[in-house]
This record gives C-alpha cells, structure tokens and sequence, in this order.
C-alpha cells in the first residue's frame, strides 16, 4: 500500500513548481512510511511513498520495464501477479523483482491502456511511457484507492490524497458550491466532483490517458454491463442452488488471494456475517492463528462485543478488543479533523481509525467485508422498498391520513437505528421514483432541510434539493434493472460504497499506515452478484439471503441470522451531552452569519430542538458539524 503523486507539464514543457513534488509527496508519507521513490524529466515528476507488504527487499518503487521506457507508480495490490508474472514470463519477458507492481510496466507494454483489465487487485496506477510521450492514470474497478487530479493552465497535478495536491502553489482552495450541496445530501461528495472547485476524482472503474497536450478520461469497467436485464426467466430450485455453490466458490477464492502478504495480517471483526465469513476461511487455514480486532461501545445498544466474542472464541483466534468511549471517540475526532482533507460525515470513521491505530502494533495489513451489504442486500432500506410495494398500492387518501397520523406517534429516536427518522421519511418520499427515494432514506438532509439550510436567496432558480440529486441521476442513466431493489443496490454499489466507504476505511487505516483488504470486492465476486436475480439478495424481508445460505456451512447459526446492526457510533446521544459544547461552538449563530454558507436561526432551530429531543436531528447536525471541523483545517490555509 502507498501513496502516489505527480506533476506533468502537458506541452512538455518545463513544468513550473516542479520542486513541488518532495512537499507533495512528503505530506502523504502516512500511506508509506517504509520508503520512498521518484522518477523526474523537465516536464514530470512522478513519486511514491511505499508501505511495503510484498517483496520488502527489491520492491521498492519506481518499477520499469526492461528498456527502461515504461514507468510506474502505484498504490495498491495486484493480487493475480504472480499467474500474470508465469504468463509474461513465458512470452519473454524479463523480470527483476517479485513486486506484484513490476507486471504492470510490462502487460502495459503488450496491451496498451487496456492492459488494465488484466489486473485482479485494488490500485491507482500512474505510468509514464516514454516512447509516446504519454502519461496513464487509472483506478480499481470498485474504486478502493483513490486518485485526485487537477489540472489548471498546461499542468496536471494528481496524487492519493487531496492534501498533496494542495502543496502544489498554484492548486486553488476555492469550495464547489455544488458539492457543497452534494455533501449535505449525501454526507460524502460524490465522484467526480471533490469539495475544491479546482479538484476532481478520477472515478472508480475509469482511466485517464494524457498525451500530446489532451485528456481523456474513459472507462474500461462498468457494472451495468454485468446487471441482470429485465424479464430474464425465473430461476429453477436446482439452478438456485447452483448459484449458492457458485457464490461459495467464489467467497472462498477471494479471501484466499487477499492473504498473499510477507508481513502480519489481521481482521477486523464486527461479528456480523461479512467480517465471521472472512475469519472462518482464515481459520481453514491457518487455525488458531489468525488476529482478530474489534471495537466495543460503552452503550450496549451500539457495541456489538457479544457476537464478535463469540465468533473470536468459536474459531480460536487471537482476539483483541478496543473499548471506545466518548473520550475517545472525541479524540478520534480531533486527530480526524487533520486527516480527512475533504469533509466526511460517515460517524464510523472514527472508530474506524481508532481500530485500525489499535491493530498497528500487531499486524501490518487488516481485512474486512466491505461490499457485501451492497452487493447482496444487507441495509433495512431495502426493506422500505419492498414495504412500499404494498403502501403505493393504498389509495392516495389512505396513505395520506396513515402519514398524518403515524408522523405525529412515532418516536424520536435514540438508538443506533433511527427507526422514527427512517419511517417519516418512508411516509413522505414514498411516491417518489425508486433512485430518489432511496437516497432520499439514506441521506443526511431531507429535501426540506436542505432548502432550508442555504440563506433566503442563495439557491438559485433551482431547488437545491433537486440539484444534489444530479449524481443519483448520473449513475442510473443508461442502466437497466430487473426492479426497483436492482436499482437501489446498484445505486449503494456506485455511490455510497465507492464514495463513502471506501474512502472512510482508506483514510482511516492510511492514517495509521495500515493496509486494509476487501475480499468481498474481487471484480470476479462483484459481477457475480450484480448477475444474480435482486430477489435472492432479498428475499421477501430476509435481507442477505442467499449469502446466507452459502455461508451456513461455515459459520454458527446464531451469527448467520442475527440481526444487523452495523458499525455505528452514538452520535445523537452524544450530541445532547460531550459533543454540545463544541457544536455549540462551531454551529453558533454568530459564527455562521460571518461565513455565509449556512442559514444561522434554520441551524440554531435543529440544535435547540436535538437538545430537547423534540425531534431526532443527528443526521443534519452530525453532517454540519463535520464539515466546519473541516473547514477549520482545510479551507482556512
């Protein structure tokens, strides 16, 4: 695991600044403390900062072909290296180190650019071939490494993390408006917008190709050509069982190509069905050695410490538990602030961080089930579509008399699932389109809260609301779904997973120099879920059926069908009590009239009434709260 970073002058010119690129580099060294490399021309300069996993020896980056005429940096693992390496090999191709980064330069020269689809592996890859004066930049399938770019005037600047390219003087920290806008909705921006209007993420799945002064983006994998089309016949028990043997081949091999590693690893372990799948196929191999590490809350309704106690105990692994109280958590927090150079209000990443610093010590690569709530149906939204089947088929008065009076009962909520917020908010969007409703659920800001939070004035001609849905949009165009669940996982798959996630887990387990691992994201799994017919994902309110069921023979029953939880925080609690002075602080009334952004009495209202618990506004205020924390370390300098 490292960290990339670039400058390239697209006339070919000196580039300006170029001494730019050891600030740039150094200020991502956490992603690869081990060592260091650069690759400079007059117009380009390429580095890497290395954590070293695979071939600790004679791996160290710049990698090159053998003519010296294709160079690479990249961030990641290649787990098939070594079948490609047997492949190159045999066609001639020369060799001098085990680094599963060397094929890159050499499938790059046989293929060209689609040399990507060859690759099994999370990465962002930045090559330069010499010969063609051309310079590439690609990310993974799933999109679990990031890459940023900028490029202003005749110069391109790119790197792992926004923060190196704001060493480069002429990169801007003006905010996007828009994205603004998205990040309220969301509580992540989406790709391929980032919060600095001058920034852009290269999207997951997509590469870029910079050559003779032009750029262009495409891409070279997209699920949607692996969706299941409408109409597709429905399945026999026999081919249904089937697809449960297949899945269970296909689990098994991707855990075992994630253990390749020269150095200690470990797994992260929440006691759900995801992360106990991962450890019972470790523990095939290599029993009562395997590390497991979890977090436990002080609040039980939130600490999920029984289950992961069991599975520990049950497979015999060396087990280590983290207890994160709110002094913690407020120190996580904190150091957070300095880290997440774009704002994030995903609460699990703070426990995220804090679990991934824990483990450090003991193990230099973690593995978790990232991917499999969105791959096969875990989230209790899905359940809301499959409730809203029957509420639209009520006549339109009924349904409005059953919103009017269940909103005024239901309860605010205080719990790790906001069951009240979740339910208003079924009542009212039901009628929208499935995309929109969907987001609409799972968003921080409700369409209302965002009109709202913006000054009298700000928005325009159109509704913001209606603008933060342009990503949501964006994904599903051109797509076909067997149903509205089809959809709803596609969506999770493209936006919440690939901009939210993953970027929670990479920033918090980098922060730490730590390398985390997602089995359940091999593109061979991947596009074997997207196949499968959405009511085997879903089956009537059995969420992760057919997982489930191929994953029975491995795992205690009690693990297989308990109830999900999820890896939450206590954050509307937290906000009546330790977290109240700061939000106070940063979302004062006075404070927010001199930055302008955020209308200051609409804030002060959701504070007041959270406080009181009058209402349940822990989405709204945790998503505010986080993004002036990082407005204080990011916007500011």
């Amino acid at each position: 695991m490292c960290g990339i970073c670039g400058i390239l002058n697209l006339a070919l010119d000196p580039a300006p600044h170029l001494a730019a690129i050891d600030s740039m580099s150094a200020r991502i060294a956490h992603r690869g403390p081990d060592s260091h490399g650069k690759f400079e021309l007059p117009y380009l300069a390429l580095a890497i900062r290395r954590l070293s996993i695979i071939d600790l020896e004679t791996g160290d980056q710049p990698l090159a072909n053998e003519a010296g005429d294709v160079t690479v940096v990249f961030n990641g693992e290649i787990y098939n290296h070594l079948e490609l390496a047997r492949g190159l090999q045999a066609r001639g191709h020369r060799l001098h180190t085990h680094s599963d980064g060397e094929v890159i330069a050499h499938l790059y020269e046989e293929r060209g650019p689609g040399f990507v689809r060859e690759l099994n592996g999370m990465f962002a890859i930045a090559l330069w071939d010499a010969n063609r004066k051309r310079l590439l930049l690609t990310r993974d399938r799933a999109g679990e490494k990031p890459l940023y770019y900028c490029q202003g005037g005749r110069t391109l600047v790119f790197g792992s993390e926004v923060k190196a390219l704001l060493e480069y003087p002429e990169v801007s920290r003006e905010l996007d408006e828009q994205a603004v806008r998205e990040y309220l909705f969301y509580g992540y921006v989406p790709a391929p917008r980032s919060i600095f209007a001058a920034i852009r993420k290269l999207p997951a799945g997509c590469t870029m190709v910079v050559e003779r002064g032009e750029t262009h983006i495409e891409p070279y994998w997209q699920l949607r050509d692996h969706l299941r089309p409408p109409g597709e016949p429905p399945l026999t028990r026999r081919q249904e069982k089937e697809l449960v043997n297949g899945l269970r081949a296909r689990l098994r091999e991707a855990a075992i190509s994630r253990l390749m590693s020269d150095v200690p690893l470990g797994v992260f372990l929440s006691g759900g069905v995801d992360s106990s799948t991962i450890v019972a196929l470790m523990s095939k191999l290599a029993p009562g050695q395997v590390k497991t590490f979890s977090v436990s809350f002080p609040d039980k309704s939130f600490s999920e410490e029984e289950y992961s106690t069991f599975v520990a105990r049950h497979f015999h692994t060396q087990h280590h538990v983290l207890t994160a109280d709110q002094r913690s958590l407020r120190e996580g927090l904190e150091i957070l602030a300095g880290v997440l150079d774009e704002p994030l209000a995903d609460p699990a990443v703070i426990p995220t961080y804090l679990l991934s610093r824990f483990a450090r010590p003991h193990i230099k690569v973690a593995l978790s089930g990232e991917g499999a709530d969105e791959l096969f149906g875990g989230y209790p939204t899905y359940l809301g579509i499959q409730l809203s089947r029957y509420y639209l088929r009520l006549p339109r008065a009924l349904r409005r008399q059953l919103f009017d009076r269940l909103s005024a009962r239901l309860p605010v909520s205080q719990g790790a699932v906001p069951v009240g917020l979740f339910l208003r908010r079924f009542f009212a969007y039901a009628e929208e389109y499935c995309a929109v409703r969907h987001a609409i659920w799972f968003g921080m800001f409700s369409p209302e809260e965002l009109d709202r939070v913006f000054p009298a004035g700000a928005n325009g001609s159109v509704p913001p609301d209606r603008r933060a849905l342009e990503p949501v949009e964006r994904v599903i165009e051109s797509a076909r779904f067997e149903n509205d669940l089809a959809e709803a996982l596609y969506l999770d798959f493209c936006l919440y997973l690939a901009d939210d996630l993953l970027v929670k887990v990479d920033r918090a387990s980098m922060a730490c120099s730590l390398e985390l691992r997602t089995p359940m994201l091999d593109h061979r799994l991947i596009e074997f879920a997207a196949y499968l017919p959405a009511r085997l994902r879903v089956r009537g309110f059995r969420l992760k059926d057919l997982l489930k069921k191929a994953v029975e023979p491995w795992l205690p029953r009690r693990i297989v069908y308990r109830q999900k939880r999820g890896f939450s925080v206590p954050t509307a609690a937290w906000l009546r009590s330790g977290l109240l002075p700061l939000a106070n602080d940063l979302l004062s009334e006075s404070r927010l009239a001199k930055e302008g952004l955020f209308d200051p009495r609409f804030v002060r209202r959701l504070l007041e009434e959270h406080k009181q618990g009058k209402a349940d506004h822990r989405k709204p205020l945790w998503t505010l709260l986080c993004f002036e924390l990082w407005r204080e370390n990011w916007a500011r300098n």
